[in-house]
């Protein structure tokens, strides 16, 4: 390890794992982007480079996120989380007054280009892993953590909703919950949270014709998908049948010609994958992502302060129930949400801020409790104290909240420091939610 001269900190390596998992994702992103998108570029654009072309251009400015943010110490993100999020809650409520409208919804500035709900996802993250760090053993207070989280989380789920984009709103209400939990609160609050979010989700239901319409077809299509009102549910399930087991060949599929699977280059990409890459493809899309899981929540259990242990968790959490959502659209386990796949589904500002996200994956990385030659292994570690809200000083974090002796003979703790963790605690700065 290296000993920076201006802080006095020691930095470990970046985790060379996740990297490696993003840029399979990646790279499978751009072949299929491409196989997907071309006839449409052609038709509509007389360019079939059209979109593979800003695919490229919005993979680089997220590469050059990525690499800004994982250089940038993460507990930088924990002394500007309140400045963070009170530009997302304004870019959420700009986009409603002065967004365009796209597919009879208002989402974005610049005729689609930038996606505010996308950039928030990230700051959301931020500035609850600082609300929730600083909030400590009172989390468990319903006056101090669930009633103030509950104001919170109902602000920015109305603000999305509004747009509507209820799919998002749903994604970050539940990262959300899964840091809530990690952070300390009892299964009460946590049944309390759920009952709310459900009977909301309800009533937007009843009253947005909009999710109603797309809820009602798509229920009509439960039990037999290929006969359903809702086009891209049937179209996307035929797709997935017309793969088989090894695909019919990059660029031979049918989903991307116009009129059979709609946005097949973006929403709809997991089903060009089946289709074209059969089931093995598939299955490999399913394998790397529970690889970026594995390597997410390694990261998470490795952190060495609180904070760092919930950044990671909820970025995790955030990517992996998007990718699972997006691929339960298309076996039609859900109704279409416009929810893209992460790193691979064409896109301008989901793409920057998942690898901007990823950055601060690597940036936490850099600091992970090390235990001699037994690193890799998950369990097999000294950990700093991390006392988030339970009454027995421990995590909800198996392993977290209690640092087991080395034995003699076995091996030796090795704790890179940071210049803003003391004892496993946050030196909160003057920017840190209160």
């Amino acid at each position: 390890m290296s000993r920076s001269g201006r802080t006095g900190k020691q930095e470990g390596h970046y985790d060379w794992g996740l990297v490696s998992v993003v840029t399979l994702l990646l790279g499978l992103g751009l072949v299929i982007v491409f196989s997907a998108s071309y006839p449409r570029g052609l038709e509509g654009f007389d360019n079939p480079y059209y979109f593979i072309v800003r695919q490229l251009i919005w993979m680089v400015l997220g590469i050059a996120a990525l690499i800004v943010t994982a250089r940038i110490p993460y507990t930088v993100w924990d002394r500007w989380s309140i400045p963070i999020m009170g530009v997302a809650l304004l870019s959420l409520l700009a986009v409603i007054i002065v967004g365009a409208e796209r597919f009879g919804a208002t989402r974005t500035y610049y005729n689609g280009s930038i996606q505010p709900s996308e950039l928030a996802k990230i700051a959301i993250i931020i500035y609850v892993s600082a609300w929730l760090t600083s909030k400590g053993r009172r989390i468990r207070d319903a006056r101090a953590g669930l009633l103030p989280f509950g104001v919170l989380m109902g602000i920015v789920a109305v603000l999305i909703v509004l747009q509507p984009e209820i799919s998002t709103a749903i994604l970050i209400v539940a990262t959300a919950g899964i840091m809530l939990f990690i952070a300390g609160a009892d299964l009460k609050q946590l049944a309390v949270v759920a009952t709310i979010a459900t009977g909301t989700f309800l009533v937007v239901i009843r009253y947005s014709s909009y999710a109603a319409d797309r809820i009602e077809r798509y229920l009509a299509s439960v039990g037999n998908p290929l006969a359903s009102e809702e086009w891209q549910v049937s179209q996307a399930v035929q797709a997935l049948m017309r793969g088989g087991i090894f695909g019919r060949g990059l660029g031979n599929g049918l989903a991307q010609q116009d009129g059979y699977l709609p946005v097949s280059w973006s929403d709809n990409v997991y089903g060009v994958i089946g289709e074209e890459l059969g089931l093995l493809g598939a299955l490999l899309v399913i394998a790397l992502f529970a690889l970026l899981a594995y390597r997410g929540l390694r990261i998470a259990l490795r952190a060495p302060d609180s904070f760092g242990m919930l950044l990671a968790t909820g970025i995790t959490a955030l990517l992996i129930l998007q990718a699972l959502l997006n691929m339960a659209v298309i076996v039609a386990a859900a109704p279409p949400t416009g929810v893209t796949l992460p790193f691979v589904s064409y896109g301008g500002s989901s793409l920057v801020s998942t690898l901007a996200g990823i950055g601060i994956l690597l940036s936490i990385s850099r600091y992970s409790v090390q235990v001699g030659n037994r690193a890799g292994e998950l369990g097999r570690y000294s950990y700093e104290r991390v006392d988030l809200g339970r009454g027995d000083g421990g995590s909800r974090v198996s392993g977290l909240g209690r640092r087991p002796a080395a034995r003699a003979g076995s091996y030796q703790s090795t704790v890179p420091r940071h210049p803003s963790v003391n004892d496993g605690r946050v030196r909160r700065g003057r920017g840190s939610s209160s």
